[in-house]
């Protein structure tokens, strides 16, 4: 199932029909039993020679073609039957933007995220993203918390979507105090979404280190996400091995291979725990594919509600498909394949 949605884009509403599918060897196998029981031959005036002729030709592959139209005619009724949609087309769909959640990102905003494997460095890369991701969530109450060795609140959860994306580019890690502080980040988060009556809450957190400042450990914070009913996805920024780092010098600006040293392990611990999931992203275009399926995940939980589903259409060319097939196999079959008289 999912790298059906993976590589066509839609989503399903009803996946479980697709369990139908496993009848197709039983469709095909009693299809070709009916059509072999069947005399079919085109009603013509011409001598019985040359209706062995053509029947031997132009009938042997319209019955051909007949059984491949009615195949795919099985496929398409199973397909319309999962009710397939698309979140992208559902953009305009006010009865499901205003189902809101209440996001709040967690930016490691430390000195090594000045690194540049990611264009130009992993800070500004995951700013993009994070720009991106906040243009499609219209109707959400978004915040971001900065945390290097010490954390603070850079935006309150809002609507005002303005002002959020004038705080994000302004964060950075000048003046605090150095070192990488997750589980203080964390926490943070989670006292802004605390005793919120908000139905869904989740926290996107980003890091490209391991904690080693603070008295509250990412573990803990974790513990304390989960009693909110709060869901934390962590991004591991960066890529394996050594990164360029920016340097200084009198000579100019110049740069030096750092290592990569990212916890993964305790990253994938606080997904798991707040029922969440850990994503790394090594390259700024896989760092956007990992913040596009966040967003798919947390509209999939959309997706349950019943008002949700009745608000989403039935896809128009599945429905138009089905109609122009069957009126085909109705033709063919009432019209083109009888006895001969």
């Amino acid at each position: 199932m999912n790298w059906l949605i993976r590589n066509t884009g839609y989503d399903f509403l009803e996946p479980n029909w697709f369990y139908l599918l496993l009848l197709l060897p039983v469709f095909i196998v009693a299809l070709f039993y009916l059509e072999r029981r069947q005399f079919h031959g085109v009603v013509f005036t011409k001598p019985e020679a040359s209706q062995r002729s053509i029947q031997s030709a132009f009938i042997r592959r319209l019955r051909q073609a007949l059984f491949v139209l009615k195949t795919a005619f099985f496929l398409l009724v199973v397909l319309a039957l999962a009710h397939p949609f698309s979140w992208d087309n559902q953009q305009q769909n006010d009865d499901i933007n205003v189902v809101g959640i209440d996001i709040l990102f967690v930016l490691d905003v430390s000195e090594s995220m000045q690194a540049m494997d990611l264009k130009p460095n992993r800070l500004n890369s995951a700013k993009k993203v994070i720009e991106q991701f906040i243009g499609y969530r219209k109707n959400d109450r978004i915040g971001l918390v900065a945390y290097a060795g010490e954390a603070y609140s850079a935006c309150p959860k809002t609507t005002d979507h303005g002002l959020l994306l004038e705080q994000l580019d302004r964060v950075n890690g000048a003046g605090m105090v150095p070192g990488t502080a997750i589980g203080i980040g964390l926490g943070t988060a989670v006292a802004q979404l605390k005793g919120d009556s908000t139905e869904s809450k989740a926290i996107i957190l980003l890091t490209d280190g391991t904690n080693n400042r603070g008295d509250l450990t990412p573990i803990e914070a974790a513990g304390l996400a989960k009693d909110e009913n709060i869901r934390v996805y962590c991004i591991g920024v960066g890529t394996n091995g050594f990164a360029p780092m920016p340097d200084s010098s009198p000579f100019g600006m110049g740069y030096f291979y750092a290592p990569v040293e990212i916890d993964e392990q305790v990253l994938e611990d606080i997904s798991e725990t707040t029922g969440a999931k850990y994503f790394r992203a090594t390259n700024s275009k896989s760092l956007e594919k990992v913040i596009s399926e966040i967003d798919k995940i947390e509209k999939k939980r959309i997706k349950m509600r019943p008002d949700i589903q009745a608000a989403i259409p039935f896809p128009e060319f599945l429905l138009t498909s089905i109609l122009i097939l069957s009126i085909l196999l109705f033709s063919i079959d009432f019209f083109l394949f009888k006895g001969h008289e």
